[in-house]
């Protein structure tokens, strides 16, 4: 029988997908027939103890899925971590009441709780808080600090040393335009293109994505810093004049959206990917889980979402935000629609980009004339470029630096390191990429087909925590295009509870399974390894797909120092 157990408890920071407040969430495993039982003993429970600890006026909320549930408390933002206690401590009295046991210990859990929520109290820190949202500015906290503004207009004091509100000259404090990008592919490319036409408008770009932070489109953090502590390190850069900023699915879940007030935010696309994780197991949850962006939006703001997806589009139905649509279809219906509604939307017409307002058409410029789309074949890219001239737009940037900006743009892996980087050694074409789940991997499939060669390799891995199902879907994805030879890569640091050897072996069975033969499938313990043999087994008229999820710069060098011009 499924046990009953906690499996995760975090602070949420921002708006979330249970509120619009801050507070506390407790994943935890119940049996599905035991869910309303469990709902209804908890929501008592946690009534009791908010009540008891001075927070009655707190709200909850509750989110079912397949084996679990989510339980949420608000919370003031000065005691999120004693929240948490909070809300483990009413979870271990739900199970102690279900199993029929007396909890003799409830007056001193009260008065240990009450003792964390005075401890982590900070009159300063909701004080300034109030002041912020008085001046209609951003206000942003960790734990050793909090800031005012944005940007050029921030202001940053240590959290145990908060000024009066009184004492701060609000006049020199200011919020900078910015922007979120979100979704499952093409995040990190959309945030480059931006960055680069924010360079070409004569603007500081600040930038946070999976590549890290960076200013002025130089690296000042190196890591994956899609989450809110990216956000924070660009939105506190004193040179940032406008921010694009990547938020990954799993920043959303653990924390919440990461500012309020956004100009604009685009969902670039939904596909299956990191189901499990957090309760979301299906397609449509993951898409609801996106759609958490939109909570970031001023009230003036625009979401820029993708037509060509219908999780997107059927989504989009019940929400209330100004919309931008963009498609690679211009016969698109709900695109048409909405521009004949006076709405706005850029498409891809005849080779050319249009941008629909209300009072007519724009055209950008011709794909033909951006490096990225490779002439077209790269549609995916495409659409990159169509949500990130849309965000543009949103930002007022002119259509000089868009042209500019996206005319200039390679595929370098300086420019978008490790994402439609072709590189040419001795005859042999190379493609290096990022594509890691059945909807990246269809997508840079379509593209290199297109590509003629004489024989096909492909490297790729995959991570530990990614499910058998998953791992095989990732190799049915190439079914369309037959390889030559296959090299199946381990990820060491990527493991994530898996044995050693396990992942490339389950890669290596789903390819033989299409076909390939076993001789023509080698494992090998590291990408470095892989790309090292797979430019052994090259001859010139070749071409290798190397889809690199680790050790990117070291894999670049040793390609680098086998380019030819």
């Amino acid at each position: 029988m499924q046990p009953m157990e906690m499996v995760d408890s975090r602070r949420i920071t921002g708006p979330s997908l249970l509120a619009d407040t801050a507070g506390a969430i407790l994943d935890v495993s119940v049996p599905n027939e035991r869910q309303s039982e469990v709902v209804a003993a908890w929501e008592r429970a946690v009534r009791r103890v908010l009540s008891a600890v001075g927070w009655g006026d707190e709200t909850t909320a509750v989110r079912r899925f397949d084996g679990g549930l989510s339980l949420f408390m608000s919370a003031p933002v000065d005691a999120l971590y004693a929240a948490t206690e909070v809300n483990e401590d009413v979870w271990t009295s739900v199970l102690s009441t279900l199993n029929g046991e007396k909890n003799s210990s409830a007056d001193a859990e009260v008065e240990r709780l009450q003792e964390l929520i005075s401890e982590e109290t900070n009159s300063g820190l909701l004080s300034l808080r109030t002041a912020a949202a008085v001046h209609h500015v951003r206000f942003l906290q960790d734990d050793d600090c909090v800031s005012i503004g944005t940007g050029k207009g921030s202001t940053v004091f240590p959290v145990h040393d908060i000024p009066d509100p009184r004492e701060i000259d609000w006049d020199s404090v200011y919020d900078i335009p910015t922007v979120l990008i979100t979704g499952t592919n093409g995040k990190s490319t959309s945030v480059r293109l931006l960055e680069a036409v924010i360079e070409c408008s004569g603007l500081v770009s600040g930038a946070a994505s999976t590549d890290g932070v960076r200013v002025a489109g130089q690296t000042v953090e190196k890591g994956d810093y899609s989450g809110p502590e990216g956000a924070k390190a660009v939105l506190r850069n004193h040179d940032v004049e406008v921010a694009a900023l990547e938020v990954a699915r799993g920043g959303l879940l653990r924390r919440g959206v990461p500012i309020k007030g956004a100009n604009a935010a685009v969902i670039t696309n939904v596909a299956e990917d990191h189901l499990g994780e957090y309760g979301i197991y299906s397609l449509a949850e993951l898409v609801q889980a996106k759609f958490v962006i939109r909570k970031a939006l001023a009230d003036d703001g625009t979401l820029v979402l993708n037509a060509d997806d219908s999780g997107i589009v059927e989504y989009s139905k019940g929400i209330s935000q100004a919309v931008c649509w963009f498609t690679l279809d211009e016969s698109n219906p709900v695109v048409r629609q909405h521009i004949g509604a006076g709405g706005v939307a850029c498409f891809l017409e005849g080779g050319q980009i249009v941008y629909a307002v209300a009072c007519g058409t724009e055209r950008i410029m011709n794909i033909e004339d951006i490096p990225i789309t490779m002439k077209g074949a790269a549609r995916y890219n495409i659409a990159n470029c169509l949500n990130a001239i849309s965000l543009a737009k949103m930002l007022n940037l002119s259509n000089s630096a868009i042209r500019d900006a996206l005319s200039r743009f390679g595929g370098s892996f300086r420019e978008n390191p490790g994402r439609g980087n072709f590189i040419h050694i001795d005859g042999v074409t190379v493609l290096m990429d990022f594509a890691h789940n059945p909807h990246g991997m269809k997508a840079i499939i379509e593209m290199i087909r297109q590509v003629p060669a004489r024989r096909r390799l492909i490297l790729v891995g995959q991570a530990g925590d990614r499910s058998n199902g998953d791992i095989r879907a990732l190799v049915e994805a190439t079914a369309v295009l037959e390889f030559d030879r296959v090299i199946a890569a381990e990820i060491p640091k990527y493991l994530r509870g898996r044995e050693s050897g396990e992942v490339p072996g389950l890669i290596r069975s789903a390819f033989e399974e299409l076909g390939i033969g076993r001789d023509d499938v080698e494992l090998s313990p590291d990408y470095l390894s892989g790309v090292r043999s797979a430019l052994e087994w090259s001859q010139s008229g070749d071409l290798l797909l190397l889809l690199v999820l680790d050790q990117k710069e070291e894999v670049f060098e040793f390609i680098r120092s086998r380019e030819t011009s």
